[in-house]
């Protein structure tokens, strides 16, 4: 199916896909939209959609907001987006925005059959030739440098059971704030006991009763200052105190939705956001309509096969903490 968020001035603007036998069904939906807001809070309700259209004048958010939001969309749900922006030129802010965040589906024309043409090779399975979108490689975002408006912000990481990949994904969003030029310690708060091996390992040197590798500190107590980020691992324990931050990592295979439940029940009115690993792509809108609510935001964590690399997930850790970081 084909959701289509229109303006009134291109409300009959897809009506001409309905003469093709094989043509996708389109859900239209006309009106005044924050795209962002609409990711957030009315997407899972059609996270059965394939093709999302997105008629650019619909939309109140600045075209930076706007190409981020788009950015959100494609770490929750699977469809394929298209931008109608009239008259938009490939040299562009906007253009470049969209091109990043890799949607090359942009509808430019001005006349109203050439932009028809343009949708239907957006549709199609090859997707629009005219623009090269940029592909996302993996550890890019790590290449890139930050300033932080942080001051101890504490990110509590809670697991729905053991042995679903919390303590992967904590290191790994460590050395990913690291890497774009955070300080940040990781607080093992679960006794698991592997802070000596990781010591070893990496060759770290003793600080502060713990141990350093280059921006981060690894310890089993949090540290009095000095950081922007602190980490704190508590496996399926519970944190003592509010976080700033609270991630719940929950496994989505029917054998652990048991646990899954019961853990999201324990905070069903606290803010949160839903970390969920190992999860089919074509399922994770299903997944997503099921348990983002009010309170709960759901992503989508890739494979992360090296603890202390978290470039495959790095589009994920930015979205966590883009409010703290300074000009964003």
């Amino acid at each position: 199916m084909i959701l289509y968020l229109s303006s009134q001035q291109h409300t009959n603007l897809l009506d001409f896909l309905a003469e093709h036998e094989d043509a996708l069904p389109v859900k239209k939906m006309t009106g005044n939209f924050m795209l962002k807001q609409f990711v957030v809070y009315d997407m899972r309700n059609f996270s059965h959609c394939t093709e999302l259209v997105l008629d650019r004048i619909a939309f109140g958010d600045e075209d930076e907001d706007f190409a981020h939001a788009i950015e959100e969309f494609l770490t929750m749900y699977n469809a394929r987006v298209t931008v109608i922006c009239e008259g938009l030129k490939e040299s562009d802010p906007l253009c470049r925005a969209l091109l990043a965040a890799g949607v090359g589906n942009i509808v430019a024309s001005v006349e109203i059959r050439e932009m028809q043409d343009e949708i239907r090779q957006s549709l199609s399975s090859r997707g629009m030739t005219k623009f090269s979108p940029r592909e996302r490689e993996k550890g890019k975002m790590q290449e890139e440098q930050y300033r932080f408006t942080a001051d101890r912000v504490r990110i509590a990481m809670v697991s729905s059971q053991s042995r679903i990949g919390t303590t992967t994904t904590a290191l790994g969003f460590a050395a990913w704030l690291g890497s774009v030029g955070a300080s940040v310690a990781y607080v093992e708060k679960n006794g698991s006991g592997i802070i000596p091996y990781l010591k070893d390992a990496y060759e770290m040197e003793d600080e502060a009763g713990g141990f350093r590798l280059e921006k981060m500190w690894y310890g089993t107590q949090a540290p009095e200052a000095g950081f922007h980020f602190l980490i704190e691992d508590y496996g399926t324990g519970r944190p003592e105190v509010d976080a700033d931050i609270l991630l719940l990592v929950c496994g989505m295979k029917p054998y652990e939705m048991e646990h899954t439940m019961r853990l999201l029940g324990q905070y069903e009115t606290r803010a949160a956001i839903i970390l969920c690993p190992f999860v089919e792509r074509s399922l994770r809108g299903t997944y997503a309509e099921a348990f983002q609510t009010e309170y709960h935001k759901v992503l989508f964590l890739e494979y992360q096969p090296d603890c202390m690399d978290g470039s495959p997930n790095a589009k994920i850790y930015k979205n966590i903490i883009e409010r703290y970081i300074a000009g964003e």
